[in-house]
């Protein structure tokens, strides 16, 4: 009678295995975490970039009504100017 090979995982092996899956899916979790807390923190930097961005341009945009409304003052006190 012949012996046929049979594969066999005894029970260290297993746990090797078994340890380096573990770690391999913790290795992946932690890297998708991390990416997830740089992409936030990329986000909020672009946020408050935004926001100082418009601040900014309410500002420009005050002034340049400011500016619309001297020059408008100008022209119409001009225009009184001839005709009175």
């Amino acid at each position: 009678m012949t012996v046929q090979p049979s594969f066999v995982l005894d029970s260290s092996t297993l746990a090797v295995i078994g340890a380096l899956i573990g770690s391999l899916a913790g290795a992946v979790g932690f890297l998708f975490r991390q990416l997830i807390a740089s992409k936030d923190a990329q986000m909020a930097a672009l946020f408050r970039e935004m926001e100082s961005q418009r601040a900014v341009m309410m500002a420009e945009i005050q002034a340049l009504k400011a500016d619309r409304d001297y020059f408008r003052g100008i022209v119409l006190e001009q225009q009184r100017r001839r005709s009175g």
